[in-house]
């Protein structure tokens, strides 16, 4: 911080998120967060107060200070089950990297699908690696319902997934790689349908 203004968005910051604005510019690391979201997953979380069930979409916040956590599990809870429904749901996640081992995604993308024949009849959509906490996509969501998973559809929903990013100035290279992420995603979960 310098005059209480961070120095991120004008500084190096090609890693940070292009989702949102400050104060917190930084991405989430988990590369599950993203599938257990578009699956519909909670977690348990046990304390000496007992049990309490979270859905994975909440478990993941935005710090709202220095002193706030990126997870709402609480002092004294420890996650002791990831809770993932049965459901007949074609799936994916496609992470794009700088490099292939030992490297953090740049940019990623979990599809759940429900599918009707060839029609999808819902879907779940979710980025990774682009924010403070995973992003679901309600637009790319929607340009996928009625629709057949073609490589133009899935373009057109990793477009729609995007909408809203506010790039920093050094960051704008992951627009891209988020729409190319849940293109991939999508035709990668179709074609592994078939097989």
């Amino acid at each position: 911080m310098k005059d209480g203004k961070s120095l991120i968005p004008a500084g190096e910051n090609k890693y940070h998120s292009i989702f949102g604005e400050g104060p917190a510019y930084f991405v989430s690391a988990s590369s599950l967060g993203p599938a257990l979201i578009a699956l519909g997953a909670r977690v348990k979380l046990v304390s000496a107060k007992g049990p309490r069930e979270v859905p994975v979409a909440k478990f993941f916040v935005t710090p709202k200070d220095e002193a706030s956590r990126e997870i709402a599990l609480q002092p004294n809870e420890i996650l002791t089950e990831i809770l993932i429904p049965a459901a007949t749901v074609k799936t994916s996640t496609y992470e794009v990297r700088q490099k292939e081992a030992l490297d953090w995604p740049l940019a990623a993308a979990s599809v759940a699908l429900v599918m009707n024949g060839n029609t999808v009849t819902s879907a779940k959509v979710v980025l990774g690696h682009v924010a403070p906490t995973p992003v679901e996509s309600a637009q790319a969501e929607a340009a996928l319902k009625g629709k057949t998973i073609t490589p133009a559809t899935a373009e057109a929903a990793g477009k729609a997934a995007v909408e809203g990013a506010k790039p920093l100035s050094q960051n704008t290279y992951k627009v891209t790689l988020a729409k190319v992420a849940v293109k991939r995603a999508l035709l990668d979960a179709v074609k592994t349908a078939k097989a």
